[in-house]
C-alpha cells in the first residue's frame, strides 16, 4: 500500500528516445543555430516532488565561435533532463559543438540534434568558417543601476546648487 502511495505521488515517468539516422550535414541543415561553447551554468526546473525525464534543463553557454544563426557571448540553451527523453546530458566545464532549434523564444536541442561534445571541423558538415558571437545585451539590472547612480548625482548637484543660493542672500 505505501509503495503504490509512494509510487503514485512522485509518478516517474519512463520514456525512451530513438533518432532517425541522419548525416551531419543534414543536421547543420535542420539546425537554426549551431554553435561552440563551454557550459557554464545548469539549472534544473522547480517542479517540486515529481521529476520527469522530460523536464527541460536550462544550459548556459560560454559561446567562442557561432557556425549558423546568430548566437550571443552568452546564450542559454535547453534540453530535456534525461537521455531517455532525447535530453543531451550536458557537463558543466565542458566544451561542446551545438545544433539547436528556435521554437518560439526558446532554443532547444536533444540527442537527435548532432550536437556533441568537443568540436568538429565544420566543413565536414557543410557549414562555414566560424565568427565571433554577438555582444551580450545589456542586463537591464546594470541599466536600473546606472540610471539611479545618475539620478542621485543630479539630485546632489541641485541640492547643492540650492544651499548655495540661500548662503549667498546679502544680509540688512
Amino acid at each position: 500500500m505505501l509503495a503504490g502511495a509512494l509510487s503514485f505521488g512522485l509518478g516517474v515517468r519512463a520514456d525512451a528516445c530513438s533518432c532517425v539516422p541522419q548525416t551531419g550535414a543534414e543536421q547543420a541543415a535542420r539546425a537554426d543555430v549551431v554553435f561552440a561553447g563551454t557550459v557554464t551554468v545548469i539549472e534544473a526546473p522547480i517542479t517540486g516532488f515529481t521529476f520527469s525525464s522530460m523536464d527541460p534543463m536550462s544550459i548556459r553557454f560560454a559561446v567562442d565561435a557561432v557556425y549558423k544563426g546568430e548566437a550571443t557571448r552568452t546564450y542559454w540553451v535547453s534540453s530535456a533532463r534525461s537521455g531517455a527523453s532525447c535530453g543531451f546530458e550536458f557537463l558543466v566545464g565542458k566544451r561542446y559543438m551545438v545544433f539547436a532549434r528556435v521554437s518560439g523564444d526558446r532554443v532547444e536541442t536533444d540527442l537527435c540534434s548532432g550536437t556533441l561534445q568537443g568540436g568538429l571541423d565544420p566543413a565536414s558538415v557543410a557549414l562555414p568558417a566560424g565568427h565571433a558571437p554577438r555582444e551580450d545585451a545589456p542586463s537591464t539590472g546594470l541599466i536600473a543601476v546606472i540610471l539611479i547612480t545618475i539620478g542621485t548625482a543630479a539630485a546632489a548637484a541641485i541640492g547643492a546648487a540650492y544651499r548655495g543660493r540661500k548662503t549667498s542672500v546679502p544680509s540688512r
